[in-house]
């Protein structure tokens, strides 16, 4: 029953973390804001948050872009910050598994 509990738990703890992550991305045309979404793992344990489109990386990483709104590294460091909010949101869905 727990094991089952998983995809859903991270799933709902990386859509926090793509939520987040949005207010943080640069917004030109806003392709990229509307590209961001979250999918579970070919494990089924886990899920990841994506960003589509070609320039999503470079976006990221470029420390020398300037954006107008948004930032670089606008995955990285929300995932750094709400670290603690992402293991609080897989804890209470797995306690619920229990309860």
């Amino acid at each position: 029953e727990m094991v089952e509990a998983i995809p859903a738990a991270t799933f709902k703890a990386m859509e926090h973390l793509r939520e987040v992550a949005v207010n943080k991305t640069p917004l030109e045309s806003g392709d990229l804001r509307g590209s961001s979404a979250v999918t579970n793992t070919t494990d089924r344990h886990g899920a990841t948050v994506y960003f589509a489109g070609p320039y999503a990386r470079a976006q990221h990483y470029r420390l020398d872009y300037r954006h107008d709104v948004g930032q670089a590294l606008y995955l990285e460091q929300p995932l750094v910050q709400e670290t603690e909010k992402i293991l609080e949101i897989v804890a209470t869905e797995l306690r619920a598994v229990l309860d």
